[in-house]
């Protein structure tokens, strides 16, 4: 058996990569057969295989023998369960997509579950107002993820205890993502990482954009037009 610092080191592995799993994006049917029909199958796919490599670390010889080997096969367990419940969130990869409060509450606090530290305690609170078109709520939910990763990330890092906000408001032709935490902030201009390359590449595709701000804490906002 692998040291527990090694099989750690594995498990955290493997959920970055569930984490940060891409679906292409849809592309026109030449034959004409259902994407729906595509999408529950990909669905009953991913769900039996999830199920079954938790069977499997549950039934792994050795691994439940020990105290260190029981918290690693339980952690496993549950960063793949998180992974899940984020890859529903975005894509409805095990079930149908809920409402936007829904997706924001369930994607809010499986990523910072998966995210945060050991021992560290964060707190998530999501608002929805008004009714977001139906064009933009990949766009929002996949921003969201981005945001809320980066403010664990980055906003918490080093943080015992914190809080992120999530808010989505429609009216007035505008959809606007906030998400906010009580983080460290930035001085300066912040730099674009991955995850804030993404969010602002979502907000461009539709016409809109990412904006930025640290006032006791951190401040970033998807503003769309519609």
């Amino acid at each position: 058996m692998a040291p527990a610092s090694a099989l750690e080191t594995r498990a955290a592995t493997a959920a970055r990569q569930a984490r940060d799993f891409r679906l292409p994006e849809p592309k026109p049917r030449a034959d004409g057969t259902d994407q729906e029909v595509d999408l529950r199958q990909l669905r009953h796919h991913t769900k039996n295989t999830l199920q079954r490599i938790i069977a499997l670390i549950a039934e792994l010889p050795g691994l439940q023998d020990s105290p260190a080997g029981d918290t690693i096969a339980r952690e496993l367990e549950y960063r793949i369960g998180l992974s899940a419940t984020i890859s529903n969130a975005l894509f409805g990869l095990t079930e149908a997509p809920g409402s936007m409060a829904d997706r924001l509450r369930q994607l809010g606090g499986a990523v910072v579950d998966l995210m945060r530290a050991p021992g560290q305690v964060i707190r998530v609170g999501v608002s929805v107002r008004g009714t977001c078109p139906a064009a933009l709520r990949e766009a929002v939910v996949r921003g969201a993820h981005e945001l809320i990763g980066n403010a664990v990330k980055h906003g918490m890092k080093n943080r015992p205890s914190g809080r992120i906000s999530v808010r989505l408001v429609t009216e007035g032709g505008m959809t606007v993502l906030t998400v906010t935490d009580n983080g460290w902030g930035f001085a300066g201009t912040p730099r674009l990482g991955e995850g804030l390359a993404l969010a602002q590449g979502f907000a461009e595709r539709h016409g809109g954009s990412l904006r930025l701000e640290s006032c006791g804490g951190g401040i970033a906002s998807i503003e769309l037009p519609h």
